[in-house]
């Protein structure tokens, strides 16, 4: 259910941000947010399709955990470095919001390979919490009086 869901709702971010694209393309620190929303999403969309191969619990735990390390060094650190250099105020909210989102994937592929603990229920939710944050922020990218 999740992965069909983060589907559609990552294809009307494109659209959505494809509308605005004009004013998200002028300000640096928009469009990483832009960015980081659209592949969040399809990351989250990877892990869905992951969960259902059929496989021993602790592989997918470990291919689980190297994905999220990747999706947050390729994400997370991409967005702060960016949001740095623009020198732009970071929403706090959607920043701790995320992160422990982020935190609460990779608690569940510990949980996985050590078979205790939350396990897919900490995935769970993780995934709703991110894709709650991406929407959040897609919808400040999207009204017309945002300000940083």
């Amino acid at each position: 259910m999740l992965g069909g869901s983060l589907a559609a709702l990552t294809g009307l971010l494109f659209v959505a941000t494809s509308i605005h694209i004009n004013e998200i393309a002028k300000v640096p620190h928009w469009r990483i947010r832009a960015f980081s929303n659209t592949f969040a999403l399809i990351g989250l969309l990877i892990q869905s399709a992951m969960i259902l191969a059929p496989q021993p619990v602790a592989w997918l735990g470990a291919e689980l955990l190297a994905f999220n390390l990747f999706m947050f060094c390729f994400i997370i650190i991409r967005l702060l470095i960016v949001w740095g250099k623009a020198n732009a105020r970071l929403p706090p909210l959607r920043m701790i919001f995320g992160g422990l989102a982020w935190l609460s994937n990779m608690l569940s592929r510990v949980s996985l390979i050590a078979e205790a603990g939350g396990g897919l229920f900490l995935n769970a939710c993780g995934c709703l919490v991110l894709t709650w944050v991406c929407l959040w922020n897609a919808w400040s990218l999207l009204l017309a009086n945002y300000q940083d």
